[in-house]
Parts: structure tokens; sequence; C-alpha cells
């Protein structure tokens, strides 16, 4: 499957919510815990949610999950993976040096990279979760502990995968490890993970390898555009089939021909002048541009314009997600539609999806400082987060704190939706948080 598909893909399934049920979707996702009060585990690290630097060891773990894969049989409907390849996978989840080694393929293939082993490590994930859900069911807390180490530490090295896909993998790999969390939670005994989660990295799955990647992948797509010496007029005929190739991709592109849309720019002296001007305010020599036909200096200078545009959308997403919806939601002065807009990706729903994440994390250490506050309070419920006694994070979607209120035995958090999405449920999320009076039942 080409990369640019698997992505729309991994997005929708990332748009669903986490405890979704056949018939209508409800306007949100409602998490009804009941828990039992629990104190700091101690030492208070006792317990953590990635494997320790006691635990590691030298390797790659990248080929390692893909051992789990050998010699294993699956059933006809879905993939089947014994105990002994879980186990395979827990020892790669502690190697220190993941590398997916597709760099050179990434430069060679484009956005027509093929990309089995990411597909394969989902199908290791699902066989963990359930894993995960059996120990938790049997309240086997020490494995299931393990279980949820090697899950986010999947996640952690999905982010090492030189595409955005690959973070959004990661994404899906850790909400397929907090819904089992949730679960556990509810277990009598289940041990207080505040702590554990305070101590996990934010973001879980940074995005950085991702989006470099994506620079690399549609250049790539447009390595045999020359800015160094003149085309030839079948060199420009193959680039511009090429071309059309790539827009096929894109059902609002798909048909057009880019041959009609340079032939109307390169009879215009004016357009081919202006491009020939941008082009060396960004640094190319005139009297090498001069040389150039005027269908390849539009082309580069398209090239230039989709850098720019590319960037504009790239570089808003260091900043908190609050932030970027401020500044993504100002007025843009208007502008012409360019060649290749299609290759931009919408890379703010990639960040929602690590928001979202980084919520529902955010959101769990909030259900465990309540277990604390109740553990040393009889059993109560705090009126107010203010009074926890412990640190706790704000809604990283709205950089506020979570709303909260407490009805009768019930605790309700919400966490809020980015601006548009208020009818989707997945960003809607709301716990409700009851205690449990009687710790054995």
């Amino acid at each position: 499957m080409p990369a640019i598909v698997f992505s729309c893909a991994v997005v929708a399934a990332l748009a669903l919510p986490p405890r979704s049920g056949a018939g209508v979707v409800p306007a949100e996702t409602v998490i009804r815990l009941t828990v039992q009060p629990m104190p700091a585990p101690k030492p208070a690290l006792r317990y953590l949610l990635l494997p320790e630097l006691k635990e590691m060891s030298p390797g790659n773990p990248i080929p390692n999950y893909l051992k789990c894969f050998l010699d294993q049989d699956f059933s006809a409907d879905q993939e089947v993976l014994g105990r002994a390849a879980l186990r395979q996978a827990d020892r790669a989840a502690r190697l220190d040096r993941p590398d997916w080694q597709i760099q050179l393929k990434l430069k060679a293939d484009g956005i027509n990279l093929l990309l089995p082993d990411v597909q394969k490590i989902r199908a290791l994930s699902a066989g963990l979760q359930a894993r995960f859900r059996e120990e938790i069911s049997q309240q086997r807390f020490d494995d299931a502990l393990v279980t949820a180490k090697t899950l986010f530490a999947i996640s952690r090295h999905m982010s090492e995968h030189p595409t955005v896909i690959g973070d959004l993998v990661g994404i899906a790999i850790a909400f397929m490890t907090i819904a089992p969390l949730d679960d556990m939670l509810e277990q009598p005994g289940c041990p207080n993970l505040y702590w554990a989660l305070t101590n996990l990295p934010h973001p879980l799955v940074p995005l950085d390898k991702g989006l470099e990647g994506e620079r690399v992948m549609i250049l790539a797509e447009l390595r045999s555009l020359d800015d160094t010496d003149p085309m030839s007029p079948d060199q420009i005929s193959e680039l511009i089939a090429h071309v059309d190739q790539l827009r096929a991709f894109d059902p609002a592109t798909r048909g057009r021909k880019t041959r009609a849309w340079l032939a109307e720019r390169t009879k215009d002296e004016g357009r081919v002048r202006a491009a020939r001007a941008r082009l060396v305010e960004v640094g190319f020599a005139e009297e090498r541009l001069l040389r150039f036909p005027p269908e390849q200096m539009i082309l580069l200078d398209e090239k230039r314009e989709y850098e720019v545009r590319r960037d504009d959308e790239i570089k808003h997403l260091k900043l908190a997600i609050w932030e970027i919806e401020a500044v993504t939601t100002r007025p843009r002065p208007a502008r012409d539609p360019a060649l290749f807009d299609f290759l931009i990706p919408t890379l703010i729903k990639v960040r929602r999806a690590q928001a979202r994440l980084e919520q529902r994390l955010a959101l769990l250490r909030h259900v465990e400082a309540l277990r604390l506050y109740a553990a040393d309070h009889d059993g109560k419920l705090p009126d107010r987060l203010a009074d926890v006694g412990v640190p706790l994070p704000p809604d990283p979607i709205t950089g506020k704190p979570f709303p909260y209120r407490v009805d009768g035995a019930t605790a309700h958090l919400r966490g809020s939706p980015p601006p548009g999405e208020e009818k989707i449920p997945a960003f809607n999320v709301r716990y409700e948080v009851t205690i449990r009076k009687d710790p054995g039942r």
C-alpha cells in the first residue's frame, strides 16, 4: 500500500472513539470507572510504564519485532501470535537503538514507499493488547505492567520511523494500551499509577522524525527536476507525466493535465519573468536561469512555492495545540492555487491526534490523583482539583485546567475538543470516576 494512502487510513482510524459500539455514535465518549482508593507505591517509582535502563540491552528492536512473525501459524481471518512470539516482542522492546533502515528507500521511492513492516507492528500490538487484557482480568498486575511497558515502548519506537505514518501508528498503539489501562484501574488492588504516568515523556510519541521524513518523501518525487542544467524536451515531458501520475492520487486534481497548465503560464512572458525573479531571490544565478527553457523555470518556481507552503504548514507543529489553533484560524491573505498544493499534507490532523493522546494520558493522571486523595481522606473525592495535593497537568488541547465537578459519589472530568471538533466523540472524552466503598468488591 503506498504511503500516502496508508496515512489517510490511519488518520481515519484515529478519529474513531476509543470505546465505540454498534448503532448511533454518541456526541461524547464517556468512560465510567469505579475505582478503589490507593496510595502511591513505595518506593514511588516501583511501577513505571516504559522499560528502565536496567532492563535494556544493546541492539536494534525493529528487526527483532519482525522475528515475532517467523514460524507462526495464522488463522484464516486474523493473525494470531503465540506466547513465544509475544515474549520475543518483550525482549525487542528492551533494545536501545531503534533504526528502521529505510532512509535510502524513502529518498528513492517517495510517496510510493511500501510499509509492510509498519502493518506487521500493528498486528503485533494487537496480540500484546489481548495478552494485556488477559493479565488484567486475572489481576496479574506485575505481568500486566510488563506488557504495558512493551506496548508504550513500541509506540516510542514508531516515532523513530521517518514518516508521519509511523507517528500515527505509534499514536494508535498508545491508544491500544490506554484502553486496557482504563480497565486495570477498576480492578481491586490495582496499584496507583500517578507517578508512573507523570514519568512518561511528553509527548509520548514525538513527531520530529516523521516531519523530517515528510520533507524528504515529497522532494524525492521531484528529483528529476534539474536545477543545475537545462532540461531537454524529453526530460520535461517525462517529468510532466510523473506529475500527472502524482495528481491522480488526489480526487481534487485527478484528470487535470499538467501540460495544459504549464503551457498557459509559459506563453505569458510576465509570468516567466516573475518566476525567474523569485528564483534569483532565493539564490539561483540569473545567468544560469536564462539558459533554462520556460517550462523548467516555471516548474522550479512551483517547487519553490511548494516548499514555502509546506513549511508554512509544518512550522507551527512544535507549538502547543491551542497556540496552533489561535495562529491558523486567523484570516490569511488569499493565494493563487499552486501546482503542487495537492502534495502539502494536512498535518494539523496529525498534531491533533498527538494532542488527543496527551489529553487521555493527562486525564488518567487525574484519575490516579483522585485515588491518591481518596486514600488519604476516607474514600472521599476532593471538591476541587486544587485540593488533591499533587501537581496536575493542564488539558493539552486548551492549556487550561480540565473541567471538574463532583456529583454525589462521582467525579466528572472532561477533555475539551479543538475548535471545529465539538461534535466528534473521540475529541469529547469524559471520565466519570466513582470511588468504590468496599475495596473487596
